[in-house]
C-alpha cells in the first residue's frame, strides 16, 4: 500500500509548539498507518533575521513585561483576527518561499502545531492550486483567537473545555475532536520512582521534587529554587531529593551551584537535558510554569504541579484547568509557593489525591489519536482522487 504524506508544521515561538511538533513526527514511525511523515519549522523558510525578531519578540514580552504579554493576549482574543505586525511582515517577505515549497511537497494533509503555519498563507495557499486539507492540533489547554481561521479542515483540542470555547468562536462541533496535546513517546514508559531514582543516584525512598526552569526570568528561577530549599529546611525530620533543571539558563545554573542547601536536602544540579520524562518518573512533585508541554506532560506521568507565577493569558488559563481538577495548586508568588508546599508536604492526602486527578486528567495517547483521526480523513479523499 503506498503511503501518504503527512507534513507536520509548527513555528519556533516557544519550545511547546516544536516539541508537539516532533512529537507527532516520532510517534508516527511507531504507528501501523501507511503514512510518512515530515516535520519543519514554518521559520526556517524566511530570513534568519526574521526567525530570530519572531521568535524573540515573543521571548522578551512573555519573560521582561508578561503584564503587557497577558493585555495583548486578551485584546487579540476579543475580535477575529486580523493580520497584522510580524504577520503583516511575514506575508510580505517570505510567504512565496513557503508556499513554493508546499505545492512542490504535495503533502497529502498538513498537521499544524502553532497558528502561524496556516494564517500567515490563508488567503493565498488556494490561489496557488494547494488544496491539502490542514489539521491544527493546539498546544494550550485554552484555544485563542488566533487558531480560528476557515482554512483548518479539523481541530485537535485538550479538553471538553476546550471544545467548548472553541465552538463559541464559530467553529462547529464536527470539526473539533478532543484528543490531548502530543507528548514525545517516552513519556508513555511507565518507570517506576525506584528505578527512575537509582538511574539518577537518589535515594529511592526519598521525596522528591523537580524544579524546572522553562519560561521563567533570568534571576526569579533562582529565587524559586533558594524558596523551596529554604521551605524544605522546615522539615528537618524528613530527607528530601531536589533535581533542578537550569536548560540553557547557564547564569541561573552557575548561580545555584554556589548555594548552600539544607542538610536534608541532596541536590543534584543540571543544564540543558533530553531525559525529563525519566526525571518525571522519579519526582512526587514538580514545580514549574504551565506551558501546555509541560503541564500535558506532567500529567501523562501522573505527576502533580505546583505552579508558579503563570504569565497571564495561555499559561494561566492552563493553570487554572488543572487546579479545578485538583491535578495541581497555582502559587501567585513566592511567599505563596512557600505556603502551598509546606501544606503540601504537611497533607499527605493532597498528594495523593493531586496524583489521581492528573492520571484522569492526561491524553497519554494524543500523537496516536491524532495521527490515526488524520489518516481517517484523508484516506478518502485519496481513493476519490486516484
Amino acid at each position: 500500500m503506498k503511503h501518504l504524506k503527512v507534513l507536520i508544521l509548527s513555528a519556533s515561538g516557544g519550545a511547546g509548539h516544536l516539541r508537539a511538533a516532533e512529537a507527532l513526527h516520532r510517534t508516527a514511525q511507531d504507528l501501523d498507518l501507511p503514512i510518512k511523515t515530515e516535520n519543519h519549522d514554518c521559520l526556517d523558510f524566511t530570513s534568519s533575521t526574521f526567525k530570530r525578531l519572531y521568535a524573540g519578540t515573543y521571548l522578551s514580552l512573555v519573560n521582561k513585561t508578561p503584564e503587557l504579554w497577558g493585555y495583548l493576549y486578551e485584546k487579540a482574543e476579543s475580535k477575529p483576527y486580523r493580520k497584522k505586525g510580524l504577520i503583516r511582515l511575514f506575508d510580505h517577505f517570505n510567504y512565496n518561499r513557503y508556499l513554493r515549497f508546499l505545492k512542490s511537497n504535495k503533502p497529502d494533509a498538513i498537521i499544524c502545531t502553532h497558528f502561524l503555519p496556516f494564517i500567515s498563507i490563508s488567503n493565498e495557499i488556494r490561489k496557488w492550486g494547494i488544496e491539502t486539507p490542514i489539521f491544527a492540533a493546539t498546544t494550550d489547554f485554552d484555544v485563542h483567537q488566533y487558531w480560528v481561521d476557515p482554512i483548518v479542515y479539523r481541530y485537535y483540542v485538550f479538553h471538553e473545555e476546550s471544545l467548548w470555547q472553541l465552538q463559541s468562536k464559530g467553529i462547529p462541533a464536527q470539526r473539533i475532536s478532543v484528543a490531548g496535546i502530543p507528548v514525545m513517546p517516552e513519556f508513555l514508559s511507565k518507570t517506576s520512582k525506584r528505578v527512575a531514582r537509582r538511574s539518577f543516584g537518589l535515594d529511592e525512598r526519598t521525596f522528591t521534587i523537580l524544579v524546572l526552569s522553562g519560561g521563567f526570568g533570568v534571576g526569579h528561577f533562582e529565587d524559586i529554587v533558594r524558596s523551596v530549599g529554604e521551605t524544605l529546611a522546615g522539615f528537618p525530620r524528613r530527607q528530601f531529593s531536589l533535581i533542578v533543571v537550569c536548560g540553557k539558563n547557564v547564569t541561573a545554573k552557575a548561580s545555584i551551584s554556589t548555594m548552600r542547601f539544607p542538610q536534608n536536602v541532596h541536590t543534584s544540579l543540571h543544564g540543558f537535558v533530553t531525559n525529563i520524562a525519566e526525571m518525571m518518573s522519579a519526582s512526587d512533585l514538580v514545580v514549574t510554569k504551565s506551558g501546555g508541554l509541560t503541564s500535558s506532560e506532567s500529567l501523562v506521568k501522573g505527576l502533580p504541579m505546583l505552579i508558579v507565577d503563570p504569565i497571564p493569558g495561555q499559561e494561566m488559563r492552563n493553570a487554572d484547568l488543572i487546579v479545578e481538577h485538583g491535578a495541581g495548586w497555582k502559587a501567585i508568588n513566592l511567599a505563596n509557593l512557600a505556603y502551598k508546599l509546606r501544606k503540601i508536604l504537611g497533607t499527605p492526602s493532597m498528594l495523593k489525591n493531586a496524583h489521581k486527578a492528573s492520571s484522569t486528567l492526561a491524553r497519554p495517547y494524543a500523537a496516536r489519536d491524532i495521527l490515526t483521526d488524520v489518516y481517517r480523513h484523508i484516506q478518502p479523499r485519496k481513493e476519490t482522487r486516484q
